[in-house]
């Protein structure tokens, strides 16, 4: 019996971890949940897992919870979901979205964990200090992401097996196909119509700007320790196809199913067994798979995260600051689409360099946020 500790129980991640729970009981426990404002779904969490610990960031919302089964700590405020990385837990699924996660991986990794990450964003702020930290520890971090559990499957679960290029798809989000002319009158409504994917808000819109799949390279370049060079990222509108690796002999494996978050969440668990699932079952018979490059000029964010990344220190963390406040104006209707890329471009050139570390990082995640806020005049 696996004891699993969920952050960011909420959220699209969390809700399927849980599903995978639920189907396979005699494999999982629960034993602590972690959410950041949905007091309400999380108390259902609660009343059906009884976690030994839950934890709410937004301490204001815990009235919502109005009783806790025998057994249950509730914790609440900014630093919550650091409790629920319990001393018992055999893994933690880190789901908690964007900067916020980055405190409780390190977290994680300074016990011991072993760390099931499905945010991207702790690697693209603080990628240098997490993988020393768990190279130190000797922590396992498992990637759910489904483009680098495919990169991961490929390379036989093996992170720093060698390869010669990484392949990432992207499926080119809701706005694929269309001009710059005909995305800049477009809302956020229209960009959170995914084709292919039912995900977060925040992740859906990421997508859409392809910034989504320049964070997915520098993870990569920290999860298999690769030089920019040797990642690559192409269109595959089918979304069959969730990475592919090459290697020295010319040879390519891809990882290739329906698009559905189930099986990666799953491996990600199950690790190194594989378990039945419920995921579609995909049928090769009439399929037809395309793949083409970005079109940098239409989706400029791409470009502007590996700019960040290629700056090195706290740039990235930056950018991935500008594009968390900015995504969250665009999905009030405050800005444009093409406002989120203005607002990356604007950070990054008033960043001031500073080595990472976690105060840094925490300081340049605030400044640029507030930056990005004061461009657009709003609070």
């Amino acid at each position: 019996m696996k004891k699993i500790a969920l952050l960011g129980s909420t959220g699209s991640i969390g809700r399927q971890t849980l599903d995978v729970v639920r189907r396979h009981p005699d494999k999982f426990k629960i034993v602590s949940l972690s959410a950041g404002g949905d007091a309400r779904m999380l108390y259902e969490q609660i009343e059906e897992f009884k976690p030994s610990v839950a934890a709410l960031a937004n301490s204001q919302n815990a009235a919502a919870i109005p009783s806790l089964p025998s057994g249950t700590s509730l914790y609440t405020g900014e630093n919550s979901s650091l409790h629920a990385v319990t001393d018992d837990c055999d893994i933690v699924v880190a789901a908690i979205s964007g900067f916020a996660g980055l405190k409780p991986v390190l977290h994680a990794i300074s016990m011991g964990k072993t760390v099931a990450l499905a945010n991207k964003e702790t690697l693209v702020a603080g990628g240098e200090m997490v993988i020393k930290a768990a190279e130190e520890r000797g922590v396992d971090i498992i990637p759910v992401d489904s483009e680098h559990s495919a990169i991961f499957q490929c390379l036989g679960y093996d992170r720093k097996a060698k390869f010669k290029k990484l392949i990432i798809t992207a499926s080119g989000g809701a706005f694929r196909g269309k001009t710059r002319e005909e995305i800049a009158a477009l809302k956020a409504a229209d960009a959170l119509k995914h084709p292919n994917w039912q995900m977060g808000k925040k992740i859906t819109i990421d997508c859409a700007t392809l910034l989504n799949k320049g964070l997915e390279v520098i993870e990569a370049c920290h999860l298999y320790g690769a030089p920019l060079e040797k990642v690559e990222a192409v269109i595959h509108p089918e979304s069959l196809v969730h990475s592919l690796v090459e290697f020295d002999d010319g040879a390519m494996l891809a990882q290739i199913g329906c698009p559905s978050m189930t099986v990666p969440i799953q491996l990600a668990l199950s690790y190194p067994e594989r378990l039945e699932s419920t995921a579609p079952k995909l049928s090769l018979a009439g399929k037809t798979m395309t793949f083409k490059e970005i079109d940098e000029k239409t989706f400029p964010c791409f470009r502007l995260a590996l700019d960040s990344f290629k700056e090195g220190d706290n740039f990235a963390c930056a950018m991935n600051a500008a594009n968390e406040e900015a995504v969250g104006l665009y999905l009030r209707d405050k800005i444009g689409f093409y406002d989120i890329s203005a607002a990356i471009e604007y950070v990054l050139a008033k960043t001031e360099r500073m080595k990472v570390t976690m105060d840094s990082l925490v300081y340049t995640d605030r400044v640029s946020r507030i930056a990005v806020r004061e461009k657009f005049g709003v609070n």
